[in-house]
């Protein structure tokens, strides 16, 4: 699935000290950057509700308005604050849309209850993201495997992904993205030794007349 193209609303900025980026937070817009193979870095500000559009995805394809200058660009990075989570940075890398591009893909793993539940498995998941190399109109928003056919000591490569089309696989065909193993089992019962016979201790003597009778 190829990622829709957002319009993001940017203005350059004039000023790069500390306090103009915390002028700029504290109103609600993004501080940032935009570069490229054609395009020296320029410092630049997303604005509030075009930054919203945002929320929920990862590397995309947008079209940056910067003051009336139209800019293809993908979403690099969108660096946010470790306790509240709000957006502190975005860096847009500007493409051009006629020339192939190298970037990584998440790889999403469909089927998991069935491997779990179904056959007592555990994923492991060895590789998160693919190299690939398309177009940015081809961009892929995530690569999908489905694993539900997968048994016990069966694994996943990057050359067993579908990549759609217009999309041709870089990382290495071998690489591994994920094993199934077997879960661990519950601990065995611990097994009880039989215990001597406890000598009941007969007050009364009949217990000596019973071990007499034995004896004899």
């Amino acid at each position: 699935m190829a990622m829709n193209r957002l319009n993001l609303e940017g203005h350059p900025r004039t000023s790069l000290t500390k306090g103009e980026r915390n002028r700029i937070r504290r109103r609600g817009d993004v501080p940032g950057v935009v570069y490229g193979k054609e395009l020296a870095p320029q410092a630049i500000y997303i604005t509030q509700e075009s930054f919203k559009q945002l929320r929920g995805h990862g590397r995309m394809l947008v079209e940056l308005n910067l003051d009336g200058d139209r800019i293809s660009a993908m979403v690099h990075e969108v660096t946010r604050d470790i306790l509240n989570k709000q957006p502190l940075h975005i860096d847009l890398h500007a493409v051009n849309l006629a020339e192939p591009m190298h970037v990584e893909i998440p790889i999403f793993l469909d089927g998991l209850e069935t491997v779990e539940k179904k056959k007592n498995g555990v994923i492991q998941q060895q590789t998160r993201d693919v190299l690939v190399k398309c177009l940015p109109t081809d961009v892929p928003e995530f690569i999908l495997h489905n694993i539900s056919a997968l048994d016990i000591g069966d694994s996943v490569t990057c050359g067993d992904l579908a990549m759609p089309s217009g999309v041709t696989l870089l990382s290495p065909a071998d690489e591994v993205v994920c094993s199934i193993i077997a879960a661990k089992n519950a601990p065995a019962d611990t097994e009880i030794e039989p215990k001597e016979p406890e000598l009941v201790h007969d007050t009364e003597g009949k217990g000596k007349d019973a071990a007499d009778k034995v004896a004899r």
